[in-house]
């Protein structure tokens, strides 16, 4: 059998010549069709042609007669002689032109009598001078009967080209027809064959690739089963054959896929369900889809399918963040309190760490799912800890003390006189003494914080008091050092609700820790400016300390506020626990303490209070 390319080729090769004989018919009535037109332009439309000029020179000539009879003989003459040549000239081309023996018997009667016709002009104007009356009766008796003999058979003559110019019209129009008649039968001759080879091209090619693509189909569709039931020995039959090999390989490693998706399935079931922590998950809507072991152990057996978590979780904490982490499509690992909830089991309460990310497929979110981390053993670590740190410092506060008031003493001199280098070695103690009393109250001040036993006593307070009063506890050091302090308050800020003792000292250590590390000329400034951006609720107020100081590397901006973190190479003069003790104070009245910081370029560390008077009602800042 012929190859599918011989096949296709040579149905268009005959496509071609079917093409090929429609426009040889259409281009030979074409110029058959030129030739008829040729015809009337060429020899009829001439003949006219040379009548009308005929006339015309005749009418010319008649025109210098009666110039003649008005008494100017040289215009006429010269009228005459012009209008001649033309005459001639139209009755040479009549001659050239002409087709039947009419027009031949014409043309040669016109010639013949128009000789007669110049003989008698010549006469007429050769004569002696004559009176008026003899010349027109000259020119009645000798020259008008020739000239109404030419001007008759020119009229004959044109009447006969323009009869002859219709006849030649009408032939070419049904030459047109019969033309247009031929070419419209070839054509529909052609487009019937043409129609024929397109129906066995679509029975040779389109049918069997139409039942390939089929079969692709279904295969997309994950259809699997069936064969291509083409057998053909030319390239659709190959086509068909390794179709039928793809189909078998496609089936087999569908096979094994499924397979192995069992498998990673049930590893996966397994592993979760193997976790000690609890793990819950919902669909996008909320609802409970799957508890863990641990999780069914914590909350209970899901009671229906898909139930509401709400109505089955301990914890609306845990409720808010999932809810929160799939509208906001967001993952909520924050290492604060508030992702620490307790559940109770029982007679006994456990601490657990929230992580909750949610399940998103390419662009749709399909869930969420929530761990929570037991951190029991982990919170009660740091509760014993804080509270020997707690007792450690409340106990060495007395010795310390004691300590103190030694130095004291033999720096007075109580005790005796103490020379020089005695006197060095006493300052250094109390020197050192000082630094671990404010450490003790530091560590002291920070466990009572942390462990809520500390928790902020609010009240109305004006912001531009709360930085005032940090200025004035401020500005002896600054002004030691020669950084400029500075205040910028916003005018008509309202009242915030906050700890007083609390914010100044927060404040305090903000302004201590940039004028230590501000070198000399620089400048520290407090600020309280409106909130009025996105993140802002109500009539909330931005507190910000800024200074042109050294700056801190980024690779320390997060771990800045930790506990005993230093920046290395930066000035000294703490133990790392005012930014720690200010976070904590921060984050106990509800904010967030943030910091901007780039190398060389200074620092700025802010955080929100909230504002619960209106515009209208707040106090103005003092």
């Amino acid at each position: 059998m012929r190859s599918l390319r011989t096949q296709l080729l040579l149905s268009h090769l005959a496509l071609a010549l079917l093409m090929g004989i429609v426009m040889a018919n259409a281009a030979g009535h074409f110029f058959s069709l030129s030739n008829s037109i040729e015809e009337v332009l060429e020899s009829n439309f001439q003949t006219v042609l040379s009548a009308q000029k005929m006339s015309d020179a005749l009418d010319r000539q008649e025109t210098a007669i009666i110039f003649y009879f008005v008494g100017h003989p040289e215009e006429a003459q010269e009228q005459d002689q012009n209008s001649e040549p033309e005459f001639r000239q139209a009755l040479d081309s009549a001659k050239t032109h002409v087709l039947g023996k009419d027009e031949k018997r014409l043309v040669d009667s016109i010639s013949a009598e128009y000789d007669r016709y110049r003989e008698a002009v010549g006469r007429l104007f050769g004569s002696p001078a004559r009176n008026r009356t003899e010349l027109f009766e000259m020119y009645y008796t000798d020259v008008r009967p020739h000239m109404s003999s030419l001007k008759k058979d020119t009229a004959q003559m044109l009447n006969l080209g323009q009869t002859h110019i219709v006849e030649a019209n009408r032939r070419a129009r049904q030459e047109a027809q019969r033309a247009s008649w031929g070419t419209i039968l070839v054509t529909l001759v052609a487009l019937g064959l043409a129609v024929v080879l397109a129906l066995r091209i679509v029975r040779i090619a389109l049918h069997p690739l139409a039942v390939v693509a089929r079969h692709a189909e279904r295969i997309g569709q994950g259809h699997y089963e069936g064969r291509l039931p083409i057998d053909r020995d030319d390239e659709i039959g190959s086509l068909a054959q390794a179709f039928n090999l793809m189909t078998d390989r496609l089936t087999e490693a569908r096979k094994t896929e499924e397979r192995r998706l069992h498998r990673a399935e049930r590893m996966s079931d397994a592993a979760l369900e193997s976790l000690y922590d609890p793990v819950v998950v919902t669909d996008a809507k909320g609802r409970l889809v799957h508890l863990n072991r641990a999780g069914e152990d914590l909350f209970g057996p899901i009671p229906a399918a898909r139930a509401s978590m709400k109505e089955h979780l301990a914890d609306h904490r845990i409720v808010d963040a999932i809810e929160k982490a799939i509208h906001q499509v967001k993952v909520s690992a924050a290492e604060d309190e508030k992702s620490f909830v307790r559940v109770r089991r029982g007679d006994v309460e456990r601490s657990y760490r929230l992580r909750v990310s949610p399940m998103i497929d390419e662009e749709t979110v399909l869930g969420a799912v929530a761990v929570l981390e037991d951190v029991t053993y982990m919170r009660e670590l740091d509760r014993l800890k804080n509270e020997f740190i707690g007792v450690a410092s409340h106990e060495l506060r007395t010795p310390v003390t004691s300590l103190m008031l030694g130095t004291d003493l033999l720096l007075e001199g109580t005790l005796g006189a103490l020379n020089d280098a005695q006197r060095q070695v006493v300052d250094a103690q109390r020197e050192d003494l000082g630094r671990l009393q404010r450490l003790m109250q530091d560590l002291l001040d920070l466990s009572r914080l942390e462990s809520g036993s500390r928790a902020p006593h609010r009240e109305l307070v004006s912001p531009e008091a709360l930085l005032r009063e940090t200025e004035q506890g401020v500005r002896l050091s600054a002004e030691r050092k020669g950084v400029r302090l500075s205040v910028e308050v916003q005018p008509g800020l309202p009242r915030v609700s906050a700890d007083h003792g609390q914010i100044v000292r927060a404040l305090t250590n903000l302004c201590d820790n940039a004028v230590r590390h501000t070198p000399t000329g620089g400048s520290v400034t407090l600020k309280a400016v409106a909130s009025n951006d996105a993140i802002a609720e109500g009539n909330d107020v931005t507190f910000a300390v800024v200074d042109t100081g050294e700056g801190i590397p980024a690779e320390y901006l997060a771990r800045i506020t930790e506990r005993f973190v230093q920046v290395p190479g930066a000035t000294r003069g703490g133990a790392g626990l005012g930014l720690a003790i200010t976070k904590t104070i921060v984050e106990a009245h509800g904010s967030v303490l943030e910091v901007e910081s780039e190398l060389g370029q200074g620092s700025r560390f802010g955080f929100r209070l909230s504002a619960p008077l209106a515009p209208d009602s707040a106090e103005q800042g003092e």
